[in-house]
């Protein structure tokens, strides 16, 4: 039998939000079951293990046949947005041809030896008639029982999370929430369920976080002995997977017992995020250490869950580079396998293309990922990402400004032993950029050094990225900010260590006359391998 299906551990996890990229959104009704079961083929031997599939969502509706929730669009006389329609008419001519939604996917994802992961909103969001109807999205119990929601906060950190969210303090809240994801466990042949506990919290006032933490590990609690007893009925293993921060400062201030659920053994694996929005772009520096620790030695498997968003001028989506990176940093804490967790992952759109297949299909062999095409992106704030800036974690180290006689440490991790490779011959380049904003090139000078070590001039190549045009599909038809991409060619003199390595930019000299701030925007490390030690350039076509 397939790894997966003999050990049920995963190692590449896709989630999918059930209606983007997949069949209820992609085709125009009628769909057949085939059609909606669509994912299953896309990622068939791709390298991912398992599906974590959007279900159930925060206004209470799911996208499946539920006998204990409304379906998506039950209370909607009057749509705000035509594919919304669309999603709601796909789903109930599946359900009225006799096809499940649910039971599609799961025996899609069976016959290609794929896990299937049923996935909810552990928070509820509360609304208006006016408001929200015509979203699909809301059912009647969120609309019509605004006592159950958290409303207004004192605390300055409540004014980051939406205050129409359900208590969870509440049992019938509590209850609500069970019911479905009973219903997938016991209903549905799926091989577990996955709870997001990272979208809008804490489930509670910030001053009641104490009174939630015992409610929630009962809750999982229950919901374990409900995937007991599913087990037994099905014969399949039922696995409960939650989301939760990467950061372990972050689980108290939640409401979350993670030492209690993994030492009860409650949970059988964590995803953990340190991006939660899709405005918090990739992060590939996080810490695992806490989690990993938690966890050696249990039967809990520990995820890093990428995000993968860049928002930059050129990409919308991180390059692939990039993700090998973030995987690759995580392995290195010792992770037990990637999750690639934004709700509509596909880099050059739907459907997939060779370039996604080949991202995917390293990512889970860190013994292959040691000599990929690595793109290591200091974390720098691109959008207004106020939304839980309060927790741990979640700093931006970039856009930093300088005045003349000012320094900067920034701090980045690399996954690669670059002097090993060395030493066989495989590095094709090591490349440093900074990128300085305003800076005035022909007065100002800037000293860097890594680990302590200056950079010499000589390995220097400036790029001039003032007013440089991209195509009109930019907001600003430019690059910004404006400035110089200072790139340095390491060599195995300076090449960054294994692990956590220390940048000291120092502003030495300043044009007195420039009102605008010198800024560093962006720190880069990008690692190139050959392919072996003979292999110098593509090969030759003819």
């Amino acid at each position: 039998m397939p790894y997966k299906q003999q050990q049920g551990k995963p190692r590449v996890i896709l989630f999918s939000d059930g209606r983007h990229a997949a069949g209820l959104d992609c085709f125009e009704p009628p769909i057949t079951k085939t059609d909606h079961g669509i994912i299953a083929n896309e990622v068939s031997n791709s390298g991912i293990d398992a599906i974590v599939h959007f279900s159930a969502g925060e206004g209470g509706t799911v996208l499946y046949n539920s006998k204990v929730a409304q379906r998506w669009g039950a209370v909607t006389k009057k749509w705000d947005h035509y594919v919304w329609s669309r999603t709601a008419h796909a789903l109930n001519q599946l359900i009225n041809d006799g096809h499940d939604p649910l039971e599609v996917l799961c025996k899609s994802c069976h016959d290609k030896d794929l896990l299937f992961i049923a996935s909810g909103w552990v928070s509820i969001h509360g609304g208006t008639r006016k408001q929200h109807e015509g979203l699909g999205r809301w059912s009647a119990f969120a609309l019509d029982n605004p006592e159950f929601q958290v409303g207004f906060d004192p605390d300055p950190r409540a004014n980051t999370v939406i205050k129409t969210r359900f208590s969870f303090l509440y049992p019938e809240v509590r209850r609500e929430r069970l019911l479905i994801f009973q219903e997938m466990l016991s209903k549905y042949e799926t091989d577990g369920i996955e709870l997001n506990l990272t979208s809008e919290i804490p489930y509670c006032r910030f001053d009641q976080v104490h009174q939630l933490a015992p409610l929630m590990t009962q809750w999982i609690r229950d919901l374990r002995q409900i995937a007991a007893k599913s087990e037994k009925l099905q014969g399949r293993r039922k696995q409960i997977y939650a989301r939760i921060p990467a950061h372990s400062k972050a689980w108290e201030l939640a409401g979350y017992e993670i030492q209690t659920w993994v030492s009860e053994n409650l949970v059988d694996g964590l995803f953990c995020e340190s991006s939660f929005t899709e405005d918090d772009g990739i992060d590939q520096d996080v810490d695992l250490t806490d989690i990993v620790n938690i966890t050696r030695k249990t039967n809990c498997s520990v995820f890093y869950s990428l995000h993968t968003n860049l928002y930059r001028q050129f990409h919308r989506s991180a390059p692939q580079a990039a993700i090998w990176a973030g995987a690759a940093n995580a392995y290195d804490q010792g992770v037990d396998g990637i999750a690639i967790a934004d709700h509509l992952w596909t880099p050059n759109g739907w459907p997939w293309t060779p370039q996604e297949y080949e991202t995917v299909r390293l990512l889970g062999n860190p013994q292959l990922l040691a000599t990929a095409k690595k793109h290591y992106l200091v974390r720098s704030e691109v959008q207004d990402t106020t939304g839980l800036r309060w927790l741990p974690g979640r700093s931006y180290q970039l856009p930093k400004v300088l005045l003349e006689n000012e320094s900067a440490e920034i701090s980045f991790r690399v996954s690669d032993d670059l002097n090993h490779w060395n030493g066989l011959n495989r590095i094709k380049a090591v490349i440093l950029r900074i990128r300085f904003g305003g800076i005035i090139i022909n007065y100002d000078k800037v000293q860097v050094k890594l680990n302590r070590q200056l950079l010499p001039d000589f390995i220097l190549k400036k790029v001039d990225m003032t007013y440089r045009l991209v195509d009109q599909a930019s907001s600003s038809h430019s690059i910004t900010p404006y400035g110089y991409a200072y790139d340095y060619y390491l060599n195995r003199n300076n090449y960054p260590k294994h692990g956590r390595n220390y940048l000291i930019v120092t502003l030495l000299k300043r044009d007195p006359n420039i009102a605008q701030k010198f800024s560093i925007d962006r720190v880069e490390c990008r690692i190139e391998y050959q392919l072996h030690r003979h292999y110098k350039e593509e090969p030759l076509q003819y």
